[in-house]
């Protein structure tokens, strides 16, 4: 898309043809073209004309080009600058972007190429222009000192589940997808307890090889392995009158699991090695990103530490799921980011912001935290413009809705052996779809679901945990399913 006719190119290159070139190919597209044979005279313009962006030679005689651009920061800080030259050698390269140029291109170059950039300079510009009008996000940081941002209606959940659960001594399970902040708020959780003044410590599961989780959890006694010099005191024993964080629970052994269960269960541990037990009073808070109740189903995760664990549970909501939190969360990691070098935090451009709620943030926040730290390092001056950010956020891929398996239920007009079972869905779907649209769509959707319940606890005896997993719904749903199920008069098997 072209450019509007009032945008205003400076052209600064000792090279009269070239400069006769350009000006016709961008007055060609409706821009205003001024030049300068110079460094020093290009300044002067751009003081005066305060240009949207500037193509500048790196070598003329008088200032070179890297000079020039330092003295354009600050007669012309909102420029797009483009440093245009013959030798690009690394330190050619690394001054330009320190200094603040927007791109550099290599002598002798595409024309076309060239163009492009310019517009795309243009739109770089715009956007930093509206940027300015864009009011900055009232995060005070010191009413987040817990880290946790959001004001969105599930992140609002989460918190009063936090203010329900902290002062009690029950145990926690936090689940929710990678990067959505559960330490966060286990050590919230830790903050506003009863044990606030104990020790907070965190285990990761996953990160510890199988064969010394037992010894990091529990400790040993001196001899108890070959390596064991000494004796050591486990988490469980170091964390007495605390709030221990056990993450990534559900990649924990079996073995390993059954003495957490102990641990929580009697308020005792056994170093590895040693005959005697030792009393520990210790608050477990868990969490995971992984499906603990199809594991219980599958036998790899205990049910009865299952049930321990599940006592309070608080779901995160992923990014994608509170796309209203995001402009506070950045302006969040700017400000705490600018603290720590001392400097103005920097704000984020209509165009980045834009780029930012459109993305699906597969990572959720750790990757919102990484992308938001790199372009914080990419701006070139006060603002964030959307080609600070990396291709995936400004091209979006969107996270495929996750399969629905289907089992065909034999009938008179089931395909055939060797039919693709697709087709006698899609003929399901399609009668399903025509008693909605002629009739009541509700009633139907509503026999369908308590059918599928029904068959569901039919086929596990009233397994609950099983019957939600097959219908690829949380337990406490059907719970809630059945109950209203049954105060309608539906009989289903228990």
């Amino acid at each position: 898309m072209n450019a509007p006719a009032t945008s205003k190119v400076l052209v600064i290159d000792d090279d009269k043809d070239l400069r006769y070139s350009l000006r016709r190919a961008l007055a060609g597209l409706g821009h205003t073209v001024i030049e300068a044979d110079s460094g020093e005279a290009g300044v002067g313009l751009a003081k005066r004309e305060q240009p949207d962006v500037i193509l500048l030679d790196n070598r003329m005689s008088g200032m070179t080009g890297i000079e020039t651009l330092q003295m354009l920061r600050g007669a012309q800080p909102q420029a797009m600058v483009i440093l245009m030259t013959a030798y690009g050698t690394t330190q050619t390269a690394i001054e330009a972007m320190k200094f603040g140029a927007f791109d550099y291109v290599m002598k002798p170059f595409d024309q076309a190429k060239l163009i492009a950039l310019v517009e795309k300079a243009m739109s770089a510009r715009r956007d930093l222009v509206s940027a300015g009008r864009q009011p900055r996000a009232l995060v005070n940081p010191a009413d987040y000192k817990e880290g946790i941002i959001g004001n969105s209606e599930p992140m609002q959940d989460v918190l009063k589940s936090v203010g329900q659960v902290a002062a009690s001594d029950a145990t926690v399970l936090i689940t929710g997808e990678s990067g959505t902040g559960k330490e966060l708020v286990a050590r919230c959780i830790h903050q506003h307890s009863l044990r606030s003044k104990g020790p907070f410590i965190a285990v990761n599961c996953a990160a510890i090889p199988e064969n010394l989780i037992e010894s990091e959890l529990f400790g040993h006694e001196k001899g108890a392995f070959t390596g064991a010099i000494g004796q050591k005191p486990g988490k469980f024993e170091l964390c007495d009158g605390g709030t221990i964080f056990l993450d990534e629970i559900g990649d924990m052994s079996l073995p390993t699991q059954t003495k957490v269960l102990r641990a929580i269960q009697e308020g005792e541990v056994q170093r590895v090695g040693g005959t005697s037990t030792l009393k520990v009073s210790v608050r477990v808070v868990a969490a995971t990103n992984k499906d603990l109740e199809a594991m219980v189903v599958a036998r790899q995760f205990r049910e009865d530490l299952y049930y321990r664990l599940n006592v309070f549970r608080i779901r995160l909501p992923a990014l994608r799921d509170r796309k209203s939190d995001v402009p506070l969360l950045v302006d969040y990691m700017l400000q705490r980011q600018a603290a720590v070098r001392k400097s103005r935090p920097k704000r984020l451009s209509a165009e980045a912001l834009e780029a930012m709620l459109s993305y699906d943030w597969p990572g959720n926040v750790r990757e919102l935290e990484n992308v938001v730290q790199r372009a914080n390092v990419l701006a070139k001056g006060e603002t964030i413009l959307s080609k600070d950010l990396p291709s995936d956020v400004l091209s979006p891929r969107r996270l495929a809705p996750a399969a629905v398996a289907a089992t065909p239920v034999a009938s008179a007009s089931a395909p055939g052996p060797g039919a693709p079972a697709e087709a006698g869905l899609a003929g399901a779907y399609d009668a399903i779809y025509r008693g909605c649209r002629d009739g009541d769509g509700r009633a139907i959707l509503g026999t369908i679901e308590t059918e599928m319940i029904k068959r569901a606890m039919e086929e596990t005896r009233g397994n609950q945990l099983r019957a939600a997993l097959i219908l690829g719904i949380n337990r406490s749903t059907l719970k809630k399913r059945l109950g209203e199920m049954r105060e309608a008069g539906v009989r289903v098997f228990t």
